[in-house]
């Protein structure tokens, strides 16, 4: 048997759909500090969404065809994430770096 690199993936994306992933449970949170007053800052809560979001996101892309048809929801849904991640990412970039976005 011969597999093609089309054939692989669907054969993992098949695999990955029958078994419950690690990766969409609750990982173990990774250390963040705390602040002098013991609790976590915004930065370090933020940080730990971004991480999750950046597991599921990556296992996503990997679990997904470039021919599968999606649930019009499904694509919504991801395509509003992926607008509202660059206006944070845009804002967030403006902040720290003035001058280097692009209008």
């Amino acid at each position: 048997m011969i597999l093609t690199r089309k054939s692989l993936k669907n054969l993992i994306a098949e695999t990955l759909r029958e078994q419950t992933s690690i990766l969409l449970e609750m990982p173990e949170e990774p250390a963040f500090p705390v602040n002098s007053a013991g609790k976590e800052g915004e930065g370090n809560m933020a940080k730990k969404d971004l991480f999750h979001l950046s597991q599921k996101s990556s296992q996503l892309h990997d679990m997904l065809a470039d021919d599968e048809d999606l649930e019009e929801w499904v694509q919504a849904k991801i395509t509003k994430s992926a607008g509202m991640m660059s206006s944070v990412f845009d804002h967030l970039m403006y902040q720290k770096h003035p001058g280097h976005i692009k209008e």
